[in-house]
């Protein structure tokens, strides 16, 4: 792996099959998850967005050789978020970004998470890898418009707040209008977007 003791993998498309995966990508999912316990939460998945690729995703990390792959529904009345820690590798699947943001908080799932990447590593797709900077409210204001999913407010803008970056994946899926939205908000807000395309990853270490 390119950066010793990693914890966080940031993805735009993951472990699936529908978009391109890079060679690095299926080597790194394999190096992190031979032998070992993964749990994929599904929570973003919730209204039907990206819920065909879940199976995928479960079988390509028991063909890396992982020991256990199961699947949690993250549930603050079942208060189960607990039980990510009797697995090493957490994979959160992409699809709206604001359920599962919305889950996240409702969970106190930040609490969790950080105590978990004392050992363990997380996994981010998509939605999974949005939702861990500081503030998100720039989703909304750049793909408003762009998907129903993106009319409806979170409940709160706040990320979890353990990364940088802001990352944008898909990028190479876009339209140029998008493109130039992108852009411009950039320099009205002095900020940087991270575009990721499918297929690439960037490597963190936290704690």
């Amino acid at each position: 792996m390119k950066e010793k003791n990693t914890n966080i993998i940031l993805t735009s498309n993951g472990f699936h099959n529908t978009s391109n995966r890079s060679k690095e990508i299926d080597e790194i999912f394999e190096e992190v998850a031979k032998d070992k316990r993964v749990v994929i939460i599904l929570n973003a998945t919730k209204d039907g967005s990206n819920i065909q690729n879940i199976d995928d995703v479960k079988n390509n990390f028991e063909k890396v050789g992982a020991e256990v792959v199961d699947l949690l529904m993250l549930d603050n009345e079942k208060k189960n978020a607990c039980e990510i820690f009797n697995y090493e590798v957490i994979y959160v699947m992409g699809g709206d970004p604001r359920i599962l943001l919305d889950d996240f908080w409702n969970c106190n799932f930040k609490m969790y998470l950080t105590k978990f990447l004392e050992k363990g590593i997380y996994i981010g797709e998509s939605a999974g890898s949005m939702v861990l900077c500081d503030d998100v409210k720039w989703i909304w204001d750049i793909k408003k418009g762009t998907k129903p999913k993106y009319d409806i407010l979170p409940k709160t803008f706040e990320g979890l707040n353990l990364i940088e970056e802001k990352i944008y994946p898909h990028y190479n899926k876009i339209l140029e209008e998008q493109k130039r939205k992108i852009d411009v908000y950039e320099k009205e807000n002095s900020c940087e977007i991270t575009r990721l395309k499918d297929g690439e990853f960037i490597l963190h270490r936290i704690n």
